[in-house]
Parts: structure tokens; sequence; C-alpha cells
């Protein structure tokens, strides 16, 4: 048994965890069994225990360096370990992905950072200093005597990527939700360049996204950005078909966009409340074809080599499509990436400060391309979701297939670098829905016909590693969304890295359920009202979004009116909340515009370096985009606004430029 708790630890597997009611948990062997099962331990066979534990542990011991070594940007400095009998040996280190001298020092002259003893030799990790290396991947070669290995340098900066030291204002978006100028039913990039134009004029520094993952073509219906098809690709419905080069000289698309169908379409889709997915997706794709169809005809050698660059340049990822037509599915996400690049290109121009903020999803789906390519790096019937609380007391199970965090390190972490690396591409800011998945993931898994889990971490250093090369390399600010139960380690470990957390007001209270006044909410953070995993705020102000839990037969009567009186409770203490920013005259019954106005100006206030307003909430929408713990029920991810997004502005430039002044003095 001390030996398979000894493989708990190094595959880290959890041991305990605290509650949300404050009771102390201690995963059973059984469980923890299970989790070591799903990644291919056969926790019976004590052969492969033991072999596991020298491989996790003493074989690091045993090499000269890993295969990929951190280096502190600002110290750089290598750590080797030798054989304690081996200090009379010279260590040499030499480059090959940099122009740097060969550096050579003595092992008795370099300083000890720890030691240990396996088969009674005593094995020493000895700092060797570099010279200044450039932030991100550097190739070196490490020899003592006749050993001679590789590793890769990681050098990573202090902080992540920072643009500015002001505080700063933008709006956060559902991109499929934007009023379609071109009336094909879903927001596309047209409509994202435009409001870039809008935003810009009113003054804001960025627009944080939805996640634009690659979902399934073939299942329209199957909308949630939270639950992709591949994380590293873009959703080719967002593309706008009058932005392509293609379109222009096009006579096939010009008949197909005035034809009786495309009158059919329209009419079908014309003012639908929420999206028509399979029409949409009918509709566009045929479009699709004519612009491709278009370009293998007509298109110039000069753009024919732009996508073959392009092509060469995302091979990886182009690699993992599991489609018919390659060349089809590759051209969509050449549009879709020279689209997504022309509206950042448009923020900055436009004097946006950060431009484009791209959403990470946590997971992909189990069936989908991102997990059929790498599926050796996942475990086996483990999935990602959430321990009990008081809305799901038997815990979440979002059924999204658990990475092994051993596996994760193959190949020196490529897949986690080629994910990190395409969501920073053209854009100017990555936010990543629960960031605590660098740390521990609850892992979900059926134990004896029943639902099972444990918390199980990952590299975190390695991955937190990444996050901070990427962002210097690709000119991005990095922001955590870290609500929920957070380990203290990984919130001092964003702060340390200049990663913002992402504060929202509904949830920041002290212990007493007082909302927290604005001063409370941390300089290094993303502040806002509402998400799309909570209701607006004219819904929740108003209660709909109870009676809508009612309709849909989350609650009952009983539990709707405990859940009234508990929101006259929580409308006081906003009311409160009110009353510590300035003196008002709003109540209980006060019309749900007039205190959002003002809670938007309170906060405004909070030292918070991002303060972020839902375009769901200028546009006074009651109904959510997503209900949590739904998935047919409600129409979730189809939602669309009321009025386009130049109405939405133009109409609340007042209240834009007061948060303007406010941010600004």
């Amino acid at each position: 048994m001390e030996s398979l708790s000894q493989l708990f630890y190094l595959h880290g597997i959890g041991y305990e965890y605290t509650k949300y009611n404050g009771e102390h948990v201690v995963f059973s062997n059984a469980t923890r069994s299970k989790a070591l099962q799903c990644c291919g331990v056969d926790v019976t066979d004590q052969a492969q225990v033991d072999h596991l534990n020298v491989l996790l542990d003493a074989n690091k011991w045993l090499q000269l360096v890993p295969s990929c070594s951190l280096v502190n940007a600002e110290q750089p400095a290598v750590k080797v370990r030798v054989d304690s009998r081996m200090l009379a040996q010279d260590c040499t280190v030499s480059f090959s992905s940099v122009n740097l001298p060969t550096v050579t020092h003595s092992l008795a002259a370099l300083d000890c950072s720890g030691d240990y003893v396996f088969n009674g030799i005593t094995y020493l990790e000895l700092v060797f200093p570099l010279p200044s290396l450039p932030i991100g991947y550097v190739d070196a070669h490490v020899q003592v005597a006749d050993i001679i290995q590789h590793t890769q340098l990681w050098v990573t900066p202090r902080h992540c990527y920072q643009v500015s030291d002001k505080k700063q204002s933008g709006l956060s978006i559902q991109l499929y939700s934007l009023k379609n100028k071109a009336d094909l039913g879903v927001g596309d990039f047209a409509d994202l360049l435009a409001l870039v134009q809008q935003s810009a004029q009113q003054q804001l520094d960025y627009i944080l996204l939805n996640p634009l993952h690659l979902l399934f073509c073939e299942q329209p219906e199957r909308a949630s950005p939270y639950s992709p098809n591949s994380r590293a690709l873009l959703n080719p419905l967002y593309i706008a078909i009058d932005l392509c080069v293609d379109s222009s000289n096009n006579p096939a698309l010009e008949r197909y966009l005035h034809s009786h169908a495309a009158k059919e379409f329209k009419q079908r889709i014309q003012d639908l409340r929420y999206i028509d997915y399979s029409a949409v997706n009918q509709f566009k794709y045929a479009a699709f074809k004519l612009l491709y169809q278009h370009f293998q005809t007509y298109g110039s050698e000069q753009r024919k080599q732009h996508f073959a660059d392009f092509c060469k340049l995302h091979e990886a990822t182009l690699s993992t499509l599991k489609v018919t037509d390659t060349e089809f599915a590759n051209y969509l996400q050449w549009q879709a990436h020279v689209q997504l690049k022309q509206c950042q290109i448009s923020a900055r121009e436009h004097g946006m400060s950060i431009g484009l903020i791209n959403d990470l999803a946590v997971g992909c789906a189990g069936d989908g391309s991102e997990f059929l390519n790498q599926q050796s790096l996942f475990t086996d019937s483990a999935y990602v979701g959430a321990p009990p609380d008081p809305w799901a007391e038997q815990g979440q199970n979002w059924g999204l297939p658990a990475l092994n965090p051993i596996k994760l390190s193959d190949n020196n972490f490529s897949y986690y670098k080629a994910l990190i690396r395409a969501n920073m591409e053209n854009v100017g800011g990555l936010r990543i829905d629960h960031v605590m998945a660098i740390r521990r993931l609850w892992w979900c898994f059926e134990n004896q016909q029943q639902q099972d889990g444990c918390y199980v971490y990952y590299p975190f250093e390695h991955l937190l590693a990444v996050l901070a090369i990427e962002s210097h390399l690709n000119e991005c600010i990095v922001i955590g969304e870290d609500l929920g139960v957070v380990p203290p380690e990984v919130k001092t470990a964003l702060a340390d890295k200049a990663i913002f957390s992402n504060g929202l007001f509904y949830f920041e209270k002290d212990n007493q359920g007082e909302f927290l006044t604005a001063q409370s909410f941390p300089s290094q953070s993303l502040l806002m009202i509402a998400n799309h995993d909570v209701p607006p705020f004219f819904g929740w102000w108003q209660g709909l979004d109870l009676t809508l839990r009612l309709k849909y037969q989350l609650i009952d009567e009983q539990q709707l009116a405990q859940l009234q009186t508990e929101r006259d409770i929580e409308k006081q203490r906003l009311l409160r909340f009110l009353s510590s920013c300035e003196a008002h005259s709003l109540t209980q019954h006060s019309d749900a515009s007039d205190v959002y106005h003002a809670v938007t100006l309170g906060l405004a206030h909070a030292p918070a370096k991002l303060f972020t307003i839902q375009l769901d909430d200028l546009d006074e929408q009651t109904l959510p985009v997503n209900i949590p713990g739904t998935d047919q029920e409600y129409p979730n991810w189809r939602r669309v606004l009321t009025h386009s997004s130049e109405h939405i502005l133009t109409r609340h430039s007042a209240l834009l430029n007061a948060i303007h002044s406010i941010r600004t003095n």
C-alpha cells in the first residue's frame, strides 16, 4: 500500500480537499485507484506500480537534465543532476538554436540546490549559470565527461505580457449573438469588424469574445463553444461571406445569394429570437463551396501562395481535421484566420490598446478531432467536472475527457504549447476558462454504478511557464477565470505572473454576504457584472431567471418562493452597495435600467485595470445565453441580441463616456 500511495502522489492523484460546506474530505483508496486506472495503470500489478515509481521519481535524478528545463529569464541558470562522485569533472552547455558561445563550469564550483539518494549513491542538483537568453524555447546540450544530453531551455519572463498600467474598459460579447447585417442568422466577422470600429469611437480598449473554437458542422445544433470539436481551430460559421476576396466577381455566388432558396432561408430565420443553426449551417456552407470553387478557378498565384503558406504554417493543427475534403476545410480555416486578423488589425489601428480577447475552453468534446488526434494524452473514462456544491450534491460531470497529467509532458508539452499559441494568434488577449485546470481538475468517473470523483493535479509550473512565454512571443495579455473555490497557491502564482484574475460582481461578497465595495477589487483583475453563465442584469433584477428555472422544471414552486425571498435580500444588499458608492434614491422597485447604470458607474471606480461591460446588458436582455445544468431543455448558446451593435452603443454613448471619464481620471 505504501508504494501505491507513492504512485498516487507522483501521478498527481489528490488526497483530500475542503468541501463547499467546510467539510474536510479524504478520498478513498478505491476512488484514487480508479483515477490511476483511467490513466492505464493496473493498481493490482505490484511490478508495474514499482516500475512507475522509479520512472517518475528516481529516474529524474539519473539524467543530467530533463527534456525541458525551466529557466528564469532574469537570472538564467539550468539545473544539472550528477552523481556526487563526478564533482571533479567540468560541465559544458552548448546552444544549437541561438548564436551563443559554449559555457563551461567546474561542477565543484556550482551551488547545490538539492540531493537524492538512490541505491546507496547520492545525486546532487547543481545550479549552472547561463548567459542572457531570449524569452522562448532554446535548444541546448549538456555534457559531463562522456555523457551528453539534450534539453529544451524554457526561458521564462517574470511576468506575462502587459499592455498598460492604465485602467481600461471594454465589452464582452457572444459573437454569434450579434445582429447580422447580411441577414444570414448568425453574427460573423463583418459584424465584429463593425463593432470594433464603433467601440473604438466610444474609446473602449478591448472586446472579450466567446470561444471561437471549431464546432461540429455535421451536427450544427451542438452549439456550445465550451464543448468544441477542436480548440486549436476556428468555427467557419463566423466567416463573413462579403468580407472574402472570393465573393467579388463571383456570378455563381451572386445567383445563389439572390435565389429563391436564399429568400426562403432569410424569411425562415427573420426575427428569430434563437439561432436556427441547422438552417444557417446549410445555407452558409453552400455559399462557402462557391467561394472555394471561385478561388480554385480564378484565384491569383499570389493568393494561392498565401494559402499554401498558411497551410504550411498551420500544418500541425490543420492535420487534425477529420473531414472528407481537406483542401476545402483548410480554405475555410484560412478565411477565418484572415478575417479575425483583419478585426484585430482594425482594433489596433483605431486606437484600442488591447483589441480582441479570445476565450479558451477548459476542454474538448470526446468525439471531436482534438481528442481523436491526441487520444494518447487523454485518460480512459475520466471526465472533467466539478465537486459537489449546493446546486449539485453529486457533483457535476461536464462530459469533457480529462488529460493525463503525466502524458501531457510528452514531446516537451508540444500539445499544450500549440494549443495556447493557436488561441493567442491574431488577438491581444487570452482569457482561460476555469484557469484552475493548470493546477488541478476534478475528475469524474463511474465507480460501482455511482458518480465518483477526486482532484487530480497537473504540472503547474510548466503550464504556467508556457502561458508566460507564449504571452510575450504573441504580445498577448492573459486572464485566468478563477471564479469559485481556487487553491491559494494558484491565486498567488497567477498574481506573481501578472495574470489577470476574473472578478464577477454577483459572486464577490464578504463573510456576511454583502457585496464587496468597488475598492475591494484588485488592480490585476478583469471585473464584470455578469457573464455567460449567470443571468443578464435585467433578468436578475426582475427575477425572471427564477421563473425561467421553474418553467424548465429546474426548481419547484416551493423552491421558487424561497429563491424569490433570497433575491429580495440580494437586491437590498445591492442597494447598500450603491450607497457605499454615492447617495441615491433607488429602491427595490426602481427600474432595472436605472439600477444598472448606477451599478456600472459605481464599479467603474474600482482599481481593477480591466472593467468589462456585457453587450447583452446594454441591450437590456432578460434571457440568458446559457443555463448551467441544462442541455436540450433550454436553447443554450442561441439567443441573439434585439438591436444592432451600432444602435446599442449609440444609445448608451453617454454611459460609455461617463465610464471612460471615471476610468481615465
